[in-house]
């Protein structure tokens, strides 16, 4: 049973087109972890382009020997504005959607998550959700700084 949630309403303006925001967001994988201090695994299935229902198997270290898994679905798919998932573990589970606009020369990328904890948990999610927005921030960051330093492609490849 779930019982509170936390909403985040975030954005980033970034100097680079909308498709080149959505096909990195589409092939996170291969840029993680970010951010770049993170001990992150992440596996997307199936490979190749993403779609309604791709999967991403994702794994966080913690604490040495302590790894927080999520399970991650495409449920929302619009290139190159929209990609949205929902998302779950044994703890938390929720929704992300990235919507990317266009702004000037540019993108601005809106991370929307809305982050519910379990009953058993509900007394941690104001910890949990108070150490997760400066990293949210942070992971925002990194994206801008790959995106507008040219490590990351620009393919427009994805399909729905």
């Amino acid at each position: 049973m779930i019982r509170r949630a936390t909403t985040f309403n975030l954005a980033v303006a970034i100097r680079r087109p909308q498709s080149a925001v959505f096909a990195l967001l589409s092939d996170i994988q291969d840029f993680e972890p970010i951010p770049r201090d993170a001990a992150v695994r992440m596996v997307k299935e199936p490979a190749g382009p993403t779609a309604v229902g791709t999967r991403w198997h994702e794994w966080v270290r913690l604490a040495p020997g302590c790894w927080f898994h999520t399970e991650s679905v495409v449920s929302d798919f619009d290139p190159p504005h929209l990609l949205g998932m929902d998302f779950s573990s044994h703890w938390l589970n929720g929704h992300l959607t990235y919507q990317i606009d266009t702004f000037g020369g540019g993108s601005i990328l809106h991370h929307r998550e809305t982050v519910r904890s379990h009953w058993l948990l509900r007394w941690l999610l104001p910890a949990i959700t108070h150490s997760m927005r400066p990293r949210l921030l942070q992971r925002l960051a990194e994206i801008r700084q790959i995106l507008e330093s040219g490590c990351a492609g620009g393919s427009t490849a994805h399909t729905s």
